[in-house]
């Protein structure tokens, strides 16, 4: 008995030990990293030898922080625990929240929280305009929406919904609404009342469609296809009011295919992530031509569909990556600027191109949001 409580107790020390020293020995064998990939973020670099008394005081410090970036197996170490807190429902990433059923959010319900606006926030209806910044930016659309008709534009707002408003049922329990209405619920309705601006509020279409499918991924912020057809069809819907028979307003087929990861289950690197994809079958289309040809999504770009008759600049964010595949079917040139409206891009590219329709779709969790004051020749002093 003795012997085997020796055995035992001399394991645990050989255990002890390993424990520490593989670490530190495969972390002097391992090259450093500047990036964690895991963890999005830089890591500390190797302080330089100390030569002053200052540095002497610094530099435990500084080669403590060095040391928990780079320890041997650290990467390991930090997937399983990534690994261990996701499926005691506890995020591991300060950017997503875990809801019911595998469903993932963009945000936090720390207050400082900003990171990616404050979705979280927007779904408790805690991040609301003021009654001076409604009518400022009620203001700032109707100068828009003047200005360009002055010139014979149409202008067009879309407001496509955050994931949470969509699947407000997936969010954990302990995350309510402390507010009876949301800041879209006050521009929406503040613009409907007060001026003639065009706005395609996607809210109740896609809780509609919700009922059918599954719109919104849910390893991703973003819509999927389902989503994304409905969306496109309001929008032209709306166009086609203003351009009567110069634009089809058509529902696509949709087919499906597997989707693997998403930003939300890499941010907690969940790797083996997958879901549906549903993606359009174009049937009638047409040669598309882009310029620049191998421009992303952050670099404006143009493309020509020439069989169409409209031309039109859209301002988008990450909403409009799988919209723009319908667009560019539906215009004759069709142009994508990366971020809000702003008064010099808009006389640049109105210039260039020459449109008959600007199209401004903004992410929810993107209001409220006060735009930057545009000094047109229309003003309007009341609401």
């Amino acid at each position: 008995m003795k012997n085997q409580y020796k055995s035992i107790s001399l394991i645990i020390i050989l255990l002890f030990c390993a424990s520490i020293f593989i670490p530190f020995l495969v972390g002097i064998w391992e090259n450093d990293q500047a990036i964690s990939k895991l963890e999005k973020r830089k890591l500390a670099q190797l302080p330089e030898f100390p030569k002053t008394i200052a540095d002497i005081n610094k530099f435990p410090q500084l080669f403590d922080k060095y040391y928990a970036d780079h320890f041997g197996l650290r990467y390991l170490f930090t997937e399983y625990y990534k690994l261990v807190k996701y499926n005691i429902s506890d995020s591991p990433s300060r950017d997503v929240t875990i809801g019911k059923n595998g469903w993932l959010f963009l945000g936090s319900t720390k207050r400082s929280y900003n990171r990616y606006g404050d979705p979280i926030g927007d779904f408790r209806n805690i991040n609301l305009f003021s009654q001076p910044e409604l009518i400022r930016f009620a203001k700032y659309m109707v100068n828009i929406n003047n200005w360009l008709n002055e010139k014979g534009i149409k202008y067009i707002f879309v407001i496509a919904p955050n994931k949470h408003t969509i699947y407000f049922d997936q969010l954990p329990d302990y995350i309510f609404k402390v507010n009876e209405k949301s800041a879209t619920d006050q521009l929406t309705e503040h613009l409907a009342k007060y001026t003639n601006i065009s706005v395609v509020d996607l809210r109740k279409p896609l809780l509609k469609e919700k009922e059918k499918h599954q719109i919104y991924f849910k390893n991703d912020t973003h819509w999927n296809d389902y989503a994304v057809n409905v969306a496109q069809y309001e929008i032209m819907l709306e166009i086609e009011k203003l351009f009567p028979g110069k634009i089809e307003p058509e529902l696509q087929e949709l087919k499906i295919k597997i989707k693997k990861g998403g930003d939300l289950s890499s941010f907690i690197e969940m790797k083996n992530s997958q879901e549906p994809f549903p993606y359009p079958v174009f049937k009638n289309t047409c040669n598309l031509s882009k310029y620049p040809k191998n421009a992303n999504a952050l670099i404006t770009h143009t493309v020509t569909c020439k069989n169409q008759k409209l031309n039109a600049i859209i301002f988008r964010d990450s909403f409009f990556n799988a919209l723009e595949y319908y667009f560019v079917r539906k215009f004759k040139r069709s142009t994508y600027v990366w971020g809000k409206l702003n008064y010099p891009s808009l006389i640049k590219y109105i210039e260039l191109e020459q449109p008959d329709i600007v199209i401004e779709e903004i992410v929810e969790r993107w209001l409220p949001y006060l735009p930057k004051d545009i000094e047109f020749k229309h003003y309007v002093k009341d609401f």
